[in-house]
């Protein structure tokens, strides 16, 4: 199915692009409950968990590298499959914003390492689906699914070292 006529004449812009990252990361901050840096600091970690700093720079990075495969495809109306990509793409991003809800303000590694192994499944499709019609916006989405699989290694492990609030409230309320 195709988008509407008047879709297609829209060009989205760089600005349209910060806009939208302006607004991903004030859902991200607003969801972030006071402690999360203790939490993160007071976790059992393995050796293979970047240090904090790197966290923000990595993905200031990415955010760059998807918000212009995005644009690359919004703006190409006649792009095979854009509307199976579209939706992977917004799917990407609703789990970028619910990782920090499930991982920080509800305490749950679980939960963030299901969001992120989903995040890293979409990134892939996307990839896939994007690679033989759009080579370039593929490669700019390659990073983040590199990444997304290293964090899910890294979350891992870290799911399987700490309490967890979700699965904890479960047992007590005798889920399993």
């Amino acid at each position: 199915m195709r988008l509407p006529v008047m879709a297609s004449k829209i060009q989205f812009r760089g600005w349209h692009a910060a806009a939208f990252m302006v607004g991903m990361s004030a859902l991200s901050y607003a969801s972030t409950r006071k402690g999360a840096r203790a939490y993160w600091q007071g976790l059992n970690k393995t050796q293979a968990t970047p240090p904090a700093w790197v966290f923000p720079a990595v993905w200031s990075g990415l955010n760059v590298l998807q918000l212009w495969a995005d644009l690359r495809v919004l703006n190409n109306p006649d792009l095979p499959d854009r509307n199976k990509v579209l939706g992977l793409r917004a799917a990407n991003w609703a789990l970028y914003a619910l990782f920090t809800p499930t991982f920080f303000r509800a305490k749950s590694p679980i939960a963030g390492e299901m969001v992120t192994l989903a995040e890293g499944v979409t990134a892939g499709a996307t990839v896939a689906i994007l690679a033989g019609r759009d080579p370039l916006a593929a490669a700019a989405l390659v990073p983040l699914t590199l990444w997304t699989g290293y964090a899910a290694l890294v979350g891992g492990q870290i799911a399987a070292k700490n309490p967890d609030n979700i699965v904890d409230r479960l047992r007590w309320e005798g889920a399993f």
